[in-house]
């Protein structure tokens, strides 16, 4: 096991908290002047306090590692599906525009030709239509004139 920056600061604070409580506990049993007892107690209870302190610091740390960890692979999954229903969404979307964007200019394109075509073919028939007609009428009138003039005859 390799032990690096806070994790090896714990465990020699535990070393150190130890050799305290050690010391302590010989004072008490062996050695029972009370200054040097009150004062080992206290440097020992203050050293606790620190231990403690540093736990909580060292908790605070591994939350926040753990949180930045969980938040990188959150972002990383949402970047994976938002990058997949983005491009299906964006192939929908182009297929969709690109289908209604043909259609419109199609149907443009066909009734303009439609009524380029109907006006061309109206035209045509009508001058047809026009040229049998004066045609007819052109035989009904030489027909009447040459009656009228055999009449007259």
């Amino acid at each position: 096991m390799r032990l690096r920056g806070r994790q090896t600061q714990f465990y020699i604070d535990i070393v150190y908290g130890v050799a305290f409580l050690a010391g302590f506990s010989y004072l008490m049993i062996y050695g029972m002047d009370a200054r040097v007892a009150a004062f080992s107690g206290g440097l020992v209870l203050g050293y606790m306090f620190r231990v403690w302190e540093n736990m909580i610091v060292y908790e605070r740390v591994l939350e926040e590692q753990v949180a930045d960890e969980a938040e990188t692979q959150v972002a990383e999954e949402v970047d994976e599906q938002v990058a997949d229903e983005v491009e299906t969404q964006v192939a929908d979307e182009v297929e969709t525009r690109v289908a209604d964007e043909a259609e419109t200019q199609v149907a443009e394109e066909v009734d303009e030709q439609v009524a380029d075509e109907v006006e061309t073919r109206v035209q045509r028939d009508v001058e047809l239509e026009l040229v049998e007609q004066v045609s007819e009428i052109d035989e009904e009138l030489a027909n009447e004139l040459a009656d009228r003039l055999r009449s007259e005859s």
